[in-house]
């Protein structure tokens, strides 16, 4: 059977209560497959930490990030190691990311670098919907409920998409008018969308470069426009 694979991703030292239970979560669904440091981890395997997690977030069918307040192990670019195994997974496919945030505690001042971080993947226009919880049975409870959704949208769709096919697929789902007709053309440098709509045609492009880069902020930019179109 082949399985989803599903990447845990946070700091280890502050969070395993919150991944032993997202590990419990899924124990009894047997065509899921985690990934990830421990506790998640069941063999010893070939190669350096950084390169096989890199690996795990880019191939991984499902990445489920858990943000809290430590910033982790500092790599020589200045992000943590938990930055660089998120950025695997967007630029693999922006859509297949799960954020959970936990609420920090007002008396522990929360790392700046971390903070950063916080901001960047929880930001309102390119960053994600994330899911708050402040107990660990709230985090199990969010996961499976994310999980559920996120599988009837994919089975919907299927996997054999790149960023591209998503960022099509969703601004054509977008319609700045629920009877507007959308047509996309796919250029060597750039992505040509045009909507038709009251007896008008709009036409705007998003340089390849940018939608890989800032995919839901391009999105973000695209329902700007729609706001001008109308």
């Amino acid at each position: 059977m082949n399985k989803i694979k599903i990447m845990i991703n946070s700091t280890v030292s502050n969070l395993k209560g919150e991944r032993d239970a997202v590990i419990n979560a899924f124990k009894n669904i047997e065509f899921v497959e985690l990934l990830g440091v421990h506790p998640a981890n069941t063999s010893s395997l070939t190669g350096n930490a950084r390169s096989l997690t890199v690996s795990m977030a880019n191939s991984c069918d499902l990445y489920l990030l858990i943000l809290g307040e430590k910033f982790g192990l500092e790599l020589l670019s200045g992000k943590s190691a938990t930055e660089v195994e998120f950025d695997a997974a967007f630029y693999n496919d922006p859509t297949k990311i799960l954020v959970f945030k936990k609420e920090f505690d007002l008396s522990v001042s929360i790392d700046q670098r971390q903070q950063k971080f916080v901001d960047r993947v929880c930001n309102y226009y390119g960053g994600y919907w994330r899911s708050n919880f402040k107990y660990i049975h709230e985090l199990k409870d969010l996961v499976i409920n994310s999980f559920t959704v996120w599988l009837k949208e994919r089975a919907g769709i299927g996997n054999d998409l790149d960023y591209l096919d998503h960022f099509i697929r969703i601004s054509k789902q977008m319609k700045p008018e629920p009877n507007a007709i959308v047509y996309y053309k796919l250029a060597k440098d750039f992505v040509e969308l045009e909507y038709i709509f009251f007896g008008a045609s709009h036409i705007i492009q998003f340089d390849r470069q940018q939608i890989y880069r800032d995919f839901w902020g391009s999105l973000s930019e695209l329902q700007d426009q729609f706001e001008k179109w109308l």
